[in-house]
């Protein structure tokens, strides 16, 4: 399958890749350069998607996408028979019932196209996008490979990922996060993996999902698609370990410090990472945590299935920095573990667990956000927080946002002889941490990411700027 550069298809091959009607006033076809679902980033050339959502409707904007240069805009059928049946624009139409799945039959069949790709994916409820990083990274080692930017993961995100595949392309790394029932069904049918790695079963977004179970049960619909031949990798010691492999129709492979082959010793280096021993190689790690050096067992045993050497894997390994907002250490007059992107129990105790195992000579400071989209468990989770929070014997702790009052009256009750406070607004907490900072404190930040505790890493990396001068 040959592709022009600087095109992914003519709009009137769209349409039919789409599954829609190609409507053209002005007898032109044009060529679709790139694929857009907001209207702000249209360029000359791109297909607009216009997306129906919970607050805004991509159906608004079309006249913007049009001014922008837009080759041609994707609509549902409703709002084309509504607004342009008898109103000529200038412009070209697909349209579609539904434009979402307009949009996932569109990268669908752009992935079908690359038949010799080695097709890669990730899901969890923790960890998917530093795997996938990690994977991608080994792989660049034999062969080109293509991994989704940041967190375009989800039943929009991944089609536009997609749509980033080229020929000359080896591995496509894809992470997929899902959020509710059904999900990954529509994923897989954009991007149907031959290698499929499960990071956890967790308790992210549990709210919306109703039940661990359910969450298990979603996250293994991305071997649904699985050929005999095909592999999922699952955690040697996740408690659904049993479940995801009976519900995988191909093979399947443990990872962990007891399943992946080659592994001979570990060294915690603390807030420098670990040193892994893997076939005679030293690997250096520098992403913190247990829940990280599991991460790169994974992608060791996914490299080593897809015929990586040992060496590839060191490179590969090695180039791997902390992503941000994801157990990111950053040092100077204070050290900060800025992990704020997101935030369930599970996550909450890892990084107290990797605090607790440093050799800490200063002050220890947590400062925990509201965990959001634990639905009928949230009070019981958050309590669970304040009390790990309390064991862990810091010097203060910050409880920030509605739900972390659970957790703050649950520290107490464990006598907690540390300084404690529970506050709502993020300007408070903002000055009472600036105040209560000293030279060799170490500082976590953790909580959801709606909660925006990367606004206090940022203010304490210029507090250590005013320092320095």
């Amino acid at each position: 399958m040959t592709k022009v550069a600087n095109k992914l298809f003519s709009v009137s091959n769209a349409s039919i890749r789409a599954g829609g009607i190609f409507i053209s006033f002005e007898g032109t076809d044009p060529d679709i350069i790139s694929v857009s679902i907001d209207s702000r980033n249209v360029e000359r050339g791109d297909l607009f998607v216009a997306l129906s959502g919970e607050v805004t409707d991509g159906h608004n904007y079309i006249s913007m996408a049009v001014s922008a240069g837009a080759s041609a805009v994707m609509i549902s059928q409703k709002y084309y028979s509504e607004n342009f049946a008898d109103y000529k624009i200038d412009c070209c139409f697909i349209v579609v019932e539904d434009t979402l799945l307009g949009l996932q039959k569109l990268a669908s069949s752009w992935v079908d196209g690359f038949g010799k790709l080695i097709k890669i994916a990730v899901t969890g409820s923790n960890g998917k996008s530093t795997t996938k990083e990690m994977i991608g990274s080994i792989l660049s080692e034999q062969g080109s490979t293509i991994t989704n930017k940041g967190n375009l993961n989800s039943e929009t995100g991944l089609p536009l990922s997609v749509l980033k595949i080229e020929e000359k392309h080896k591995y496509g790394v894809f992470e997929m996060g899902i959020n509710h029932p059904g999900e990954m069904k529509a994923l897989v049918s954009v991007f149907s993996p031959n290698y499929a790695l499960v990071t956890n079963i967790g308790t992210a977004h549990i709210g919306l999902m109703g039940s661990q179970k359910a969450i298990a049960s979603e996250k293994s619909d991305i071997f649904s698609l699985f050929d005999k031949g095909d592999r999922g990798f699952v955690f040697e010691d996740d408690s659904w370990a049993d479940y995801m492999e009976s519900r995988c129709p191909g093979l399947t492979t443990r990872y962990g410090l007891k399943s992946t082959e080659g592994i001979s010793g570990i060294k915690n280096l603390g807030l420098r990472g670990w040193e892994i021993l893997y076939k005679d190689f030293e690997i250096g790690l520098k992403l913190v945590g247990q829940h990280n050096l599991t991460n790169a067992l994974a992608s060791i045993s996914i490299a080593a299935v897809l015929g990586v050497s040992p060496d590839k894997i060191k490179r590969g390994l090695e180039k791997i920095e902390p992503l941000s907002g994801r157990s990111q250490v950053l040092e100077g007059e204070y050290t900060v573990i800025e992990d704020s992107y997101n935030a369930n129990a599970e996550s909450m105790i890892e990084i107290f667990n990797f605090i607790s195992d440093l050799d800490w000579k200063g002050r220890i400071i947590l400062v925990l956000g509201s965990m959001k989209e634990l639905g009928p468990e949230s009070v019981e989770f958050h309590k669970l927080v304040g009390s790990k929070a309390a064991e862990l014997n810091p010097d203060l702790i910050f409880f920030f946002g509605s739900e972390m009052e659970d957790a703050f009256h649950s520290a107490l009750k464990k006598n907690f002889t540390g300084e404690v406070m529970y506050m709502l607004d993020y300007i408070e907490l903002e000055r009472k941490v600036e105040n209560c900072l000293k030279e060799g404190d170490l500082i976590l930040l953790k909580g959801s990411r709606s909660m925006e505790l990367n606004r206090l890493a940022d203010k304490i990396l210029k507090l250590k700027d005013v320092l320095d001068v």
